[in-house]
């Protein structure tokens, strides 16, 4: 699984398709990590997952390392169109507090740009 990685306002968006399980995610997880290398301090990292049609716990553990590596230079990590499938993972992995979610997009950018 690889994913489509854009630049909006200054914020990476990561926008990954398909299923986010099992060994697909080694592919993510390194076309994420090349990304957040390019950017030495406080990146902010908006997760579309709109296309995102499965996620298991490796999925998670995707996310949870780019906000590590995003936490680690001062930035921010923001979650966008998760699915209620999703949504129930993030509750039981007791991690709806770490990632900032919104509804749209736009909503996010404006929010992380905000500042």
């Amino acid at each position: 699984m690889l994913a489509e990685i854009r630049q909006r306002e200054g914020i990476i968006v990561i926008r990954p398709t398909g299923r986010m399980i099992g060994a697909a995610n080694a592919e993510l997880r390194q076309q994420i990590t090349e990304e957040l290398e390019e950017h030495f301090e406080a990146p902010k990292v908006l997760f579309n997952l709109e296309a995102v049609t499965r996620m298991d716990s490796s999925g998670l553990g995707t996310l949870v390392s780019a906000h590590v590596t995003t936490s680690r230079k001062g930035g921010r990590t923001a979650l966008v169109n998760a699915g209620a499938h999703i949504r129930n993972l993030l509750v039981l992995g007791r991690l709806m507090t770490v990632f900032e979610t919104y509804e749209t997009e736009d909503e996010a950018v404006l929010a992380m740009t905000a500042e």
